[in-house]
């Protein structure tokens, strides 16, 4: 690969004391002063007008929580949260230029800040319409971690090509690896890259779920599994473009590798286990996104699916557990979604003596009908199961399409079926037991206690 000249640390140097002797200049500083004070004072306006403004509209100022009667009028209002700052700073900024050249003085930096504030302006639009159109957690996540790291990343190379030779300094070798020169643009290109392309790796993952969502009807745990897929090997694909971009021999790859395996082998054994593990289940697809599963006897849902552990959900209170991967593979555990989300649920009730068996089995049935989670197909059934000792116990048996409501469906078929049976006087017998006293042995008792009292 051509790679540009590396230069020596020298010219660093050298346009650093250029930048120095630049800012020294009193062209320079009055439109750096004029700058600063110019956005310090702009600042604390906006902030003034916005206290303003929640004081007077208090309902569309509170556009974290999207209102759909206000939807337009919170639009309106992030806009002009979003946007008062750099439009008075770029108004503030253009009248401070127009006064310099109207005196004849170089107004250069004024020139560049006011490129920087549109920048600034088309960036703050871009962030209210993410706000107004996805969800709002989302956006702010990768608000925070993607797109005001760039947007910041952005800004300050372009400062840096304002004040100085963008790639004389890039180019410039601080030290050597394996006998290869690594520049300040290897080591930017390197981190920077990486964090940027993981990071986006990550919303293209979430930007494709939401639109196959949307856009495509189709198994929703299905597409998260692809997607995660297709994310890790994007991850893999970057890294590698990224390492060749700057240049990193793959011999020297292979040495370091090589070289601490053995370490890897037993310090990350589990690690390396767990990692192995996920890999599995993507491609066997055996376990998925939003699957029911019970394991440590335990009802839990997957939360969130990653290559070396699995965030589950339980289901009895509510809290999260981070289960690593290979805990799948040595461990038994019992999915209700894996092939088939449909989940098999029943009642016993037991019935008096007095009762008809048939007429019980009718009630039973009409009961099932009549509840809205039961699965109309395959039909529910019941049976008389046993004649016990108090009553004839009854069986009803259902379908549910969801086993997280199965609790529910039980405790309001319990409530239907007891009204049931008291509209149709069909009686719940308590348990009955019979006492049998026989003379003989309670004589003998008696003798007995006289005995003791002697």
């Amino acid at each position: 690969m051509n790679r540009k000249v590396i230069l020596d640390p020298s010219y660093f140097w050298e346009e650093w004391l250029k930048t120095m002797v630049i800012l020294q200049r009193p062209a320079v500083q009055l439109q750096l002063l004029a700058i600063t004070l110019s956005l310090v004072a702009m600042f604390l306006i906006s902030q003034w007008l916005w206290r303003k403004f929640k004081q007077r509209f208090p309902d569309i100022s509170q556009f974290e929580e999207k209102n759909e009667e206000l939807y337009y009028q919170q639009i309106g209002s992030a806009l002009f949260y979003y946007l008062l700052l750099p439009i008075l700073s770029l108004i503030t900024i253009s009248l401070i230029r127009f006064i310099f050249l109207q005196r004849g003085w170089f107004a250069g930096y004024l020139t560049d800040t006011i490129d920087l504030l549109w920048m600034y302006i088309f960036y703050r639009i871009f962030l209210v319409m993410l706000y107004s159109s996805f969800n709002m957690k989302a956006v702010e996540y990768y608000h925070h971690r993607f797109f005001a790291p760039l947007f910041s990343f952005v800004i300050i190379l372009q400062v840096i090509h304002i004040f100085t030779d963008f790639d004389t300094i890039f180019h410039v070798s601080f030290f050597q690896l394996f006998d290869q020169s690594i520049t300040l643009g290897d080591i930017v290109v390197t981190v920077g890259g990486l964090y940027f392309w993981i990071t986006g790796c990550s919303l293209f993952e979430k930007v494709l779920i939401y639109l196959f969502s949307k856009e495509i009807r189709t198994d929703q745990r299905a597409v998260q599994s692809i997607s995660l897929v297709l994310r890790y090997f994007l991850i893999g694909l970057g890294i590698t473009l990224i390492f060749g971009y700057v240049g990193i021999s793959p011999t020297a790859l292979a040495a370091i590798t090589g070289g601490l395996s053995v370490g890897i082998g037993f310090g990350l054994k589990e690690v390396i286990s767990n990692f192995v593990s996920g890999l599995f289940l993507l491609f066997e697809g055996a376990l998925k996104p939003d699957d029911v599963i019970s394991i440590n006897n335990e009802m839990s849902q997957v939360k969130k699916f990653g290559i070396r552990a699995t965030t589950v959900q339980v289901i009895r209170d509510n809290s999260e557990k981070i289960i690593p991967n290979q805990t799948f593979f040595t461990e038994e555990v019992t999915t209700f979604t894996g092939s088939d989300p449909l989940v098999y649920r029943s009642v016993v009730v037991g019935a008096n003596y007095n009762c008809d068996p048939q007429e019980v089995i009718k009630v039973l049935l009409e009961v099932a009908d009549q509840n809205p989670n039961i699965l109309d197909y395959p039909r529910p059934v019941a049976f008389a199961l046993e004649f016990g000792d108090s009553s004839i116990n009854f069986e009803l048996k259902f379908w549910l399409d969801n086993p997280l409501i199965g609790k529910r469906v039980t405790s309001s078929l319990i409530c239907d079926i007891w009204k049931a049976f008291k509209k149709n006087d069909i009686e719940i017998p308590y348990p009955q037991r019979d006492l049998h006293i026989i003379n003989g042995i309670q004589d003998n008792n008696y003798d007995a206690m006289d005995m003791a009292n002697l």
